[in-house]
């Protein structure tokens, strides 16, 4: 159980809850140049051709919104280029321009095959932490991470996107820019202060985004992010976690207990779990080789 103030009081009120959905309102605003919009939330993306998009915010008369589309901007230029990391291509009147990805989200390929292999599974959470390693030694805190911002690029290798997070200082460990994002209920840390944030928070957030890639399907199934809010909370905050048998149960509960201080930490036990899921692959391939030839010495 984590040892957490308040673990009856879940994170209402002051985190927008906006439901993502694929359907638009018939009042609607579209910028200029958007052929199509690819996803809406607190924030709208939208295709402007075949190689760029336009992230803005979806309601224009909310400040908060609108600089959260800024703070994006700036800490995409500290973190710089990075081959796993949303390409950014600059700012515009309506909104931040970042590469399209025609491979889409990670959750909806994860929904859309649900037969992907175990070991491209791995890769893609192994990829993830090491780019979320690289992304805290820039001093910034993702503060979403899920599968429906890690995108999928030409050769099906994860993209890391939506950056409204924190950056914090190297000097002081104040904040120095907040994006006013934090993680949905499924994937947010049980903590006295709604706001705060952390290596650690991220870190909690990798746990579930782990389990949906290994498991097929976001944690707790039968619970909404949004309805189910606070049942979420109090089952994280009371360590009573999921009874399913799932490849890397033992990573996914270290990271929802608080245990790992760093991202690399869970890329060593990852590449481990890779290590021995290949043995065992490769003990099986060879069995069953010996077993064929056995058969055919019978003829």
């Amino acid at each position: 159980m984590m040892n957490l103030p308040n673990q009856n009081c879940p994170p209402v009120d002051t985190i927008r809850q906006v439901r993502r959905h694929s359907y638009g309102h018939p009042t609607e605003r579209i910028p200029p140049g958007v052929e199509e919009v690819l996803s809406r939330g607190s924030c709208h993306v939208g295709k402007l051709n075949e190689t760029m998009v336009l992230k803005y915010a979806s309601d224009f008369n909310d400040p908060g919104y609108l600089m959260s589309i800024k703070v994006e901007n700036r800490i995409l230029q500290i973190i710089g280029p990075h081959p796993r990391i949303v390409e950014y291509k600059g700012l515009a009147e309506d909104g931040l321009i970042l590469k399209y990805y025609p491979n889409g989200t990670l959750r909806n390929h994860i929904k859309n095959h649900p037969y992907e292999t175990l070991e491209r599974r791995l890769e893609w959470c192994k990829q993830l932490v090491d780019t979320l390693s690289f992304v805290h030694s820039k001093r910034v805190i993702h503060c979403d991470i899920c599968l429906h911002n890690i995108l999928l690029d030409e050769n099906f290798n994860i993209i890391l996107a939506d950056f409204q997070g924190l950056l914090i200082s190297a000097t002081t460990g104040l904040t120095l820019l907040d994006g006013l994002t934090r993680e949905c209920a499924k994937s947010y840390m049980p903590r006295e202060h709604t706001y705060e944030a952390s290596v650690r928070t991220d870190l909690f957030a990798v746990g579930s985004a782990i389990y949906h890639l290994v498991a097929g399907h976001e944690v707790f199934p039968e619970l909404d992010n949004i309805d189910d809010e606070r049942v979420i909370y109090a089952r994280f905050a009371n360590g009573e976690f999921p009874k399913d048998d799932y490849v890397g149960s033992h990573i996914v509960e270290s990271c929802w207990k608080g245990e790992y201080v760093s991202a690399a930490e869970i890329s060593a036990d990852i590449a481990e779990l890779q290590a021995a899921t290949k043995a065992v692959d490769e003990a099986l391939n060879f069995d069953d080789y010996e077993e064929y030839e056995g058969e055919g010495e019978d003829y």
